[in-house]
């Protein structure tokens, strides 16, 4: 017990693949006592399937779910259910002990996380400086850091000798890349390189560690040669002495409290005329010689010049599929609360106030808010299989011949994590509001869990890119592979619904699409692949009419810049992009389960692809302007029907399915969302640890007092009597109703 009383993991102490008991008897309600522990295990009782068998697939095989349960259950040594009661300087030391005590045995062996095991590790920890130390300047060095500066840097990276964040967005300049203000001038007399951030809009803004923990930093800035400029590259800079303090022409600085991830310390820096040795730029695709030449290693265009953007891919990529955990993390705790939460009289006759009470999960108002959740999880997260998929075999084959690489996918993969990190996080926020929603008042409060997964999930809206910028990017790409498409040039990878358009650049596009996709036969859309054509058609159907309308205007004001004329068709560039990954979502969810079907569980495979389905079903309801000359009144009232019955099909696996994410207790850290349950007495107990309980009377009251009437409080308490002798307890109330 603590100082106030409370039990230590004050929110359930379950491990990921811990064995649970599912025979609870039902206890009474006491005044010790919410009365709920048997309801969870009841439900898992109920479902259909083998939650293992579902966490299996999920992860892969066997062996990534035994090493995803390591990497998870070895990070529950500390206590998190307290962290919501520390300030933010607390918060973040506290991130720095922990880390250093997790990983320092780890790091002292050698130990190299793989891809995956970062993204991992960021689900349960809570989020820091040193997942950017793992997550970016680590795979900025080893994407552009050549083998003499690998063996200087990333070493001692990887060991935490030193501390490094990536220093790109500026305060005045974010997404622009181009327009980066941030010099690094070279001088041939000493071998130097001279970095600047001249201006105050050139002040390095946002990076993550830069403000308290970081003593190297991986900086961007327009490289100088006698004037001539070559672009934005990356430098190695140091900020701290031996002591971490800043060195001479280096200042520092916190950017202040944000609107979530408060844990992460995130920094500005100004540099003043500080030098640094030539070798301190990253010289692994270019180098600039003793003698001030500059000379690329790799042709432009080529495979290693492309793959020097791998570091921004792979954390988009890793954004995608974190976003699926994310909202799944969300999905678990409301899902549970609302199976434990009773409300309203089962039945419309009760005569008592203690009669039976329904499930909040039994609406279907509730059941559609949360299980339509619950399916954009798996999609989002069957959709960073799918980007990983692409990005791992490109990296493979770079390691194996850098100058020999299909980089056919390269392009498709850029331009689609970009819109789909877009559109994921966003989704992910605007999901986990509504289920903290649908929790009530509890969902309120910081220990419900979802509270601060709400707010720390917003800032990745913006993190590694504007929504709207990267949307826009992705348009852009699509629109290149159409009108490749009208020239004969095949389209690449999910954009294979434009091969339609090859060499029919003459023909009107939209009979083309037309007599493509026939959907006169739909009937009650039980076949997915006809829900998958409605996504492809509306997003063909969006690509050809922001072409022609770009077409009309540059035809009809040919004194119009074509930036101008691109900003006056955002919008629908915007949804053209959003099509465009609503279907890659879709289609890698479905394609996902096909693809598996003969090796999957049968009762897992059906219940997954009834999540599939709402997931399909509920968007087709939600945006049914869309399709408005293609489904008629009566394809929405079967699409409605089929949600209706899904949800009502779920239901008894909803359970099952966020249980198969297998979260620990601690890193949900919710009071109303641990695994067995017991939601009131954790509430209570974690009232019990407020740090203004500590007191009896709090610090205000000294001014309170002042206009207090304390005679008149005295008198009345004394008619005040408690009689610790009477019954007063609930048994005692029920048996008497």
């Amino acid at each position: 017990m603590n100082s106030v009383g409370c039990p230590s993991f004050l929110f359930g102490s379950y491990k990921s693949g811990d064995k649970i008991d599912n025979n609870v008897n039902r206890a009474d309600e006491s005044q010790t006592c919410g009365g709920t522990a048997h309801i969870l295990p009841n439900e898992r009782k109920n479902q259909t399937f083998d939650t293992l068998k579902l966490t299996t697939f999920l992860d892969g095989d066997k062996k990534k779910t035994a090493r995803r349960r390591w990497i998870w259950n070895e990070g529950q040594m500390h206590d998190n259910s307290r962290l919501i009661y520390l300030t933010r300087e607390e918060l973040i030391a506290e991130h720095a002990k922990r880390f250093i005590e997790l990983h320092q045995s780890y790091m002292d062996e050698g130990f190299i996380p793989k891809p995956g095991d970062i993204m991992l590790m960021s689900q349960v920890s809570k989020s820091g400086a040193f997942g950017l130390h793992f997550g970016a300047f680590l795979p900025t060095l080893l994407s552009q850091a050549d083998q003499e500066q690998q063996a200087e840097w990333l070493f001692p990276a990887f060991q935490m000798k030193i501390i490094g964040s990536l220093s790109q967005t500026e305060l005045g300049h974010g997404s622009n890349v181009r327009g980066l203000q941030t010099t690094a001038t070279y001088d041939k007399d000493t071998e130097e390189f001279i970095i600047n951030t001249p201006t105050l809009k050139s002040l390095k803004w946002w990076p993550g560690g830069l403000g308290c923990s970081s003593t190297h930093t991986c900086i961007y800035a327009q490289l100088i040669i006698d004037g001539k400029e070559y672009g934005f590259h990356v430098f190695v800079l140091q900020l701290r002495d031996e002591n971490h303090q800043p060195l001479p022409g280096i200042e520092l600085g916190e950017v202040g409290p944000k609107i979530g991830d408060n844990m992460t310390e995130t920094g500005f820096l100004r540099v003043s005329s500080v030098r640094i040795p030539r070798r301190w730029m990253l010289m692994k695709n270019q180098v600039v010689t003793k003698e001030g030449e500059y000379k690329k290693k790799v042709k432009k265009g080529s495979s290693a010049s492309k793959i020097q953007y791998s570091t921004m891919l792979s954390i988009r990529c890793a954004l995608v599929i974190g976003a699926g955990y994310n909202l799944a993390k969300g999905a678990t705790i409301a899902t549970r609360y609302s199976l434990v939460r009773q409300q309203g009289f089962k039945s419309s006759t009760a005569d008592n106030r203690l009669s039976e009470e329904n499930q909040i999960l039994n609406y279907q108002v509730q059941q559609y808010r949360i299980f339509t959740q619950i399916a954009k999880s798996y999609a989002f997260i069957f959709t960073g299989r799918y980007l990983d998929k692409i990005f791992d075999k490109i990296k493979k084959q770079f390691a194996a011949a850098p100058e020999d690489v299909d980089l056919t996918d390269l392009p498709e993969l850029h331009a689609s994590s970009s819109g789909l990190k877009a559109l994921c996080t966003y989704e992910v926020a605007d999901g986990l509001e509504d289920l903290r929603l649908c929790c009530g008042a509890h969902g309120v409060l910081e220990m419900s869990g979802l509270a601060p997964l709400v707010r720390n999930k917003k800032t990745y809206n913006t993190a590694e890119g504007d929504k709207i910028i990267l949307e826009l990017q992705l348009a852009r790409f699509l629109l290149k592979q159409y009108r490749q498409a009208l020239e004969g040039t095949k389209p690449s990878g999910s954009c294979d619904y434009l091969n339609i358009f090859l060499n029919n650049k003459n023909n009107d596009p939209y009979e083309l699409l037309n007599s493509n996709y026939d959907f006169s036969g739909l009937s009650d859309f039980s076949n997915l692949d006809d829900v998958l054509d409605l996504f492809k058609y509306r997003t063909i159907y969006s690509i050809i009419n922001v072409h022609q309308r770009i077409q009309s205007i540059q035809q009809n004001n040919p004194q119009k810049d074509y930036n101008t004329v691109w900003n006056e068709c955002a919008i629908d560039l915007v949804h053209c992009s959003r099509y465009h990954c609503y279907y890659i979502i879709l289609r890698s969810f479905y394609y996902y389960l096909l693809e598996s079907k003969d090796t999957l569980d049968v009762d897992v495979f059906n219940v997954l692809m009834k999540l599939c389905s709402l997931y399909a079903y509920s968007h087709l309801q939600e945006s049914v302007g869309n399709w408005i000359d293609i489904l008629t009144s009566k394809h929405v009232s079967i699409i409605k029907s089929n949600v209706r019955s899904l949800l009502s099909d779920i239901r008894i696996d909803a359970i099952g399915l966020v249980d198969a994410f297998e979260f620990p207790d601690n890193c949900l850290n919710s009071a109303i969302g641990q695994y067995s349950g017991n939601c009131y007495e954790s509430l209570y107990n974690g009232a019990k640890a407020s740090s203004l309980n500590k007191k009896t009377v709090f610090d205000g009251y000294q001014y309170l007092s002042k206009t207090i009437d304390k005679e008149f409080v005295a008198e009345h308490a004394k008619m005040v009597r408690c009689d610790n002798n009477s019954p007063s307890n609930y048994s005692f109330i029920k048996s008497n109703l």
